[in-house]
């Protein structure tokens, strides 16, 4: 239900406590005791879990309260904070300075389809995606036809800019068992396309990811998809759409072996080194394939914290870049600028990508602040 890409490339991944028993227990024989748990007072398995990628492995974690639909995100130091959650916590209004910000949503369900779901009538979701740049002092939509309906998608900014679309359903909406027709096909939208040619149907998956799926970017440029339950407690038989506890990962276009030659590979920084605002860093990289030095940009993303297809926190910046020089066969050198101030890029972790004609290299992990 929630997951968070940290900067040692695990995610760690919970969901709520009121459900009953999972099927992962705690180790050592650890308990949860919770009185005010609506399900299990004494609750011996695990409601987290570390997932390592290089290793494909699993780690159970201990949760103690009800981290239900909450928020999360990562400090400076790579730190993962959980806030909020079901029956306790309190709400915050804090306002902090703006920047120039557009935004772009897409699909959902109509007006009404809750209640109409309820009965057994599964309206069909929304297949349009407006966008709005929320802090001009009159704003206003533009709006687009994506080529499927979706609802309950998951959105995320990819490194070259691109936006990849995922998850959901193509009628009703969310809730327990209101949602039907689950679309399998990710679709690519690119924001700074001509306006009739911006999305890109994506080659189908075969397990429905509705209510409660998962989604984050990793540090290779795939986008690791989990789970889905539409269900109001675990239930993996006798329903239409069981609870889903798998894991998968979906490798966008610019993975393809055609490209692979033109897939930037960074040398130099190192991972997990430390910049400050406004610093200027040399970035060195190779392709095995004539580069094209017009089409090279550096970019920074953000891991976000995904839940409920909302990721809080996701932002991708491009940094200015000096001139791309060759320094030996295959590889080349070039300088970047880091963001200015916390306005654009608060201090923490980043994902620093070189990309090559919209084909990223794989990330190294930057600390900024």
């Amino acid at each position: 239900m929630h997951m968070q890409l940290l900067n040692n490339d695990r995610v760690v991944m919970y969901d709520r406590t009121d459900f009953g028993a999972s099927n992962i227990s705690l180790p050592n024989g650890k308990c949860r005791n919770n009185p005010n748990d609506l399900a299990l007072k004494v609750d011996c398995t695990a409601h987290s879990v570390e997932y390592d990628v290089s290793t494909n492995s699993i780690r159970p974690l201990m949760v103690q309260t009800d981290v239900w639909c909450s928020s999360g995100s990562a400090t400076s130091d790579g730190t993962l904070v959980q806030t909020g959650g079901f029956n306790d916590g309190k709400h915050m209004n804090l306002r902090a300075e703006t920047v120039q910000a557009e935004v772009l949503v897409c699909g959902g369900a109509p007006r009404g389809s809750y209640p109409r779901a309820a009965k057994g009538d599964f309206v069909g979701a929304l297949n349009t995606c407006g966008r709005i740049t929320i802090t001009d002092p009159n704003p206003q939509w533009t709006m687009e036809t994506m080529p499927l309906a979706r609802t309950m998608g998951d959105m995320v900014i990819l490194p070259n800019g691109n936006v990849l679309i995922i998850n959901g359903a193509a009628s009703g909406t969310a809730g327990w068992q209101i949602s039907r027709n689950p679309v399998l096909s990710p679709v690519i939208y690119r924001p700074d396309s001509p306006f009739d040619s911006r999305f890109e149907v994506q080659n189908p998956n075969t397990i429905p990811r509705m209510y409660h799926s998962t989604t984050v970017l990793l540090r290779d440029g795939r986008v690791l998809v989990g789970g889905s339950n539409p269900n109001e407690f675990y239930n993996f038989t006798s329903v239409l759409f069981p609870t889903d506890l798998s894991l998968e990962e979906f490798s966008p276009s610019y993975l393809d072996a055609e490209s692979v030659n033109l897939r930037p590979q960074i040398i130099s920084p190192a991972s997990h080194l430390r910049f400050t605002y406004g610093q200027r860093v040399d970035i060195q990289f190779t392709t095995s394939g004539l580069l094209n030095r017009y089409l090279i940009k550096v970019t920074m993303v953000a891991p976000g914290f995904n839940t409920h297809s909302n990721t809080m926190n996701q932002r991708m910046l491009v940094l200015p870049r000096g001139i791309v020089r060759q320094v030996r066969k295959s590889a080349y050198l070039m300088s970047c600028v880091f963001p200015r101030s916390g306005k654009l890029a608060p201090p923490g972790y980043y994902l620093l990508f070189v990309v090559h004609q919209d084909i990223p290299s794989e990330a190294i992990w930057v600390r900024v602040n």
